[in-house]
């Protein structure tokens, strides 16, 4: 199957122009691509101009027309030279990629204002966003969320998600986790809203993945509980919510040792019951003894006991930065535990 996420890398793709043929980059003249460019949109410039005084006289007459006015007509070339020049100004190299992404950004303007066509003009704000992308994810961010509207506007939920999903990913390579969390939270709704519930559940991993990354541990439990409620929920991936809730109880555990040294565990309790009334195979599974060894590990503060379950950690799930940072709290204070024990004797 064709990733979904495929059409956003292809070429020349949304604008479906037949002039513009595939070159190599050796025979490219990057300077004559840039002024045709650059006379492609003095052009649409031109009869933008033209339109403007044309569609006035037009709205003034309140003419009701059933074929195109000549201001839409007009209109339609002024988008099709601006397409011209985002492709040629695309063609010229790095140097003009910032250029090309203006004018593709023009012409989805025409289209979402004069031609009352949302879903052209979010096809083309995405275009925009995929160039200007070459520059900085900044600026393609803020054609992307223009997309976003329009593909709402449109009620293309899925389309929606998927740019949410990919200024996300722009915002994690940057490190600012805080903004991914928040793309990736609206890729959630927006993914549930049409429906594509596998989509949902995987961006809600991510969010709750990139919550512990950012020191919010506990909302990053939480995180991980809702998308284990949303898989049980779902009879072809219920044998998940094991290994979730494993992730959750820890994170849990991990923060509640950090916060307090009382051995507290109601709301690490609670939260599995919740799980219980959705799944009742939880209780019976080696992530849940897992978790309930982890806690009577550091209520006798036994170190032994918690080197035979990290020993089968491995099995039962796969390390990783998250919950290597939670056994290396829950240790410590399994480790403070049996130091004053041995004290006290």
């Amino acid at each position: 199957r064709e990733d979904e996420h495929s059409r956003y890398e292809m070429t020349f793709v949304k604008t479906n122009q037949t002039e513009l043929r595939a070159v190599s980059s050796s025979s490219i003249n990057q300077e004559e691509y840039a002024q045709k460019a650059k006379h492609f949109l003095q052009q649409a410039q031109h009869v933008g101009a033209r339109t403007s005084g044309r569609k006035a006289r037009h709205d003034d007459n309140q003419l009701l027309l059933s074929y195109p006015s000549a201001s839409e007509l007009q209109t339609k070339h002024e988008i099709e030279l601006s397409l011209q020049a985002a492709e040629h100004f695309r063609i010229a190299g790095e140097h003009y990629w910032f250029d090309s992404s203006k004018s593709y950004a023009l012409a989805a303007a025409l289209y979402s204002e004069d031609l009352k066509d949302p879903n052209r003009a979010a096809e083309l704000f995405t275009e925009a966003g995929i160039v200007s992308e070459k520059v900085d994810s900044d600026f393609a961010n803020e054609y992307y969320r223009k997309a976003i509207t329009h593909h709402c506007d449109a009620s293309d939920y899925n389309e929606a998600a998927m740019l949410e999903e990919r200024m996300a990913k722009n915002h994690c390579k940057k490190n600012d986790y805080d903004a991914s969390i928040e793309e990736y939270t609206r890729a959630t709704k927006l993914y549930t809203a049409a429906n594509m519930h596998g989509s949902a559940d995987r961006t809600l991993d991510c969010t709750a993945y990139l919550l512990g990354k950012a020191g919010r541990v506990r909302d990053s439990a939480y995180a991980y509980q809702s998308n284990a409620i949303s898989q049980a929920k779902q009879n072809m991936k219920k044998f998940n919510v094991p290994s979730i809730m494993l992730r959750a109880g820890m994170l849990l555990l991990a923060d509640r040792l950090h916060q307090s040294p009382d051995l507290d565990f109601s709301e690490i309790r609670q939260m599995m019951e919740e799980i219980y009334s959705l799944d009742c195979r939880f209780e019976e599974s080696r992530e849940h003894l897992f978790l309930a060894d982890m806690m009577q590990c550091v209520v006798h503060g036994d170190v032994d006991k918690f080197a035979d379950c990290l020993y089968s950690f491995n099995k039962i799930t796969e390390f990783d930065d998250l919950m290597l940072d939670a056994l290396e709290v829950v240790k410590k204070v399994i480790v403070e535990r049996a130091e004053k024990s041995n004290g006290d004797k």
